[in-house]
């Protein structure tokens, strides 16, 4: 395929209301889009570093897009996947965001020469529908008789607190709904444990980073103390610490945001690991535009992520689109639009 232009475009939306990236909130997301052009054809990708989370910055990001860029200025022959693949490698090495939107503008790029989506493109057998947890907030786009998990943000976390909270969601929502409690690193070891019997007879899922990413250590232990299910989210930030967590016994749950792993073989590498050790997979957006959703949504398809996963489940900003829905379905294909 013989590349013709390659545009690095800067972005800063404001979010329809402050959004917590972690346990911080922000009123704006800060990021790059990628534009890979074939004559008409174009492919496009998005690179948004979370603060205080990934390994690199915004600054970094827009570094190795801009080298990836002048990499391919030069080229005036016809390039072929493999090789702009290693270009991504090269460039976007130990900066995950930069390679994933790399990756992202390519298969986008090359699907459409083909006449595919990107989750056909990926994988012949993708699942042509991904199932999609709700997140409890008037900006939820899931409506509520649709919704079968609901993610919760505990803010509060004293237990008769989080109790009255559970029992009023339960009023709203009914008792099958399913719930993912999600305390941002907020607990120590002793307060994690005594949360959790409290109310391990209600729905729970699991239970998402209850400790500080840096005690690995203390999520085995609370995992022997407890009978509900504990994810990792921010301890999550590439393989080597898929490796550290799943062999010091720290996680029931995997939580993946392509923006901090990377691309499709990145993924791919932490999804056959966590299935031989037989931990549980979600992949999730990080609060990206609709750019980057929309690739996470074909990777789950094209990997045939069949657990309920985090991504288009709430409204961030005015005037994105959004693929069709059923119920909490997304169907695929679903296709991304030009700038």
């Amino acid at each position: 395929m013989k590349i013709t232009k390659i545009e690095i475009q800067e972005y800063e939306k404001s979010f329809i209301s402050n959004t917590n990236l972690g346990s911080e909130k922000f009123k704006s997301r800060f990021g790059w889009y990628i534009k890979i052009y074939s004559d008409d054809l174009c492919g496009i990708g998005e690179a948004a570093p979370i603060p205080g989370i990934s390994l690199e910055t915004y600054e970094e990001a827009g570094y190795a897009l801009n080298g990836f860029k002048l990499a391919l200025e030069g080229i005036n022959y016809d390039i072929d996947l493999e090789e702009l693949l290693l270009l991504s490698d090269v460039h976007g090495f130990n900066i995950s965001s930069a390679r994933f939107a790399i990756e992202g503008a390519i298969s986008h790029l090359f699907s459409q020469s083909k006449g595919q989506s990107i989750a056909e493109y990926l994988n012949k057998s993708y699942l042509n529908k991904i199932k999609i947890n709700s997140i409890y907030s008037n900006r939820a786009t899931i409506k509520l008789r649709d919704t079968t998990v609901l993610k919760i943000k505990i803010n509060n976390f004293n237990i008769f607190d989080v109790q009255e909270k559970l029992d009023e969601i339960i009023e709203e929502y009914g008792e099958d709904i399913k719930l993912r409690l999600d305390f941002n690193e907020g607990l120590d070891i002793a307060r994690s444990i005594r949360i959790c019997k409290e109310i391990q007879a209600y729905n729970i899922d699991y239970i998402e980073q209850p400790l500080n990413r840096s005690n690995i250590n203390d999520f085995y232990d609370l995992r022997m103390a407890v009978d509900i299910p504990i994810a990792l989210d921010e301890s999550i930030a590439d393989f080597q610490s898929v490796v550290k967590a799943i062999d010091q016994g720290a996680a029931d749950v995997l939580i993946v945001k392509p923006t901090i792993t990377g691309g499709f073989k990145d993924i791919k590498k932490v999804l056959d690991f966590s299935k031989n050790e037989e931990v549980r997979l979600v992949l999730t957006s990080s609060f990206e535009t609709e750019i980057a959703q929309n690739y996470i949504v074909n990777l789950i398809s094209a990997l045939r992520i069949k657990e309920y996963c985090g991504v288009y489940n709430m409204r961030l900003f005015d005037n994105e689109s959004c693929p069709i829905f059923d119920k909490d379905q997304i169907k695929i294909p679903i296709q991304t639009r030009e700038l």
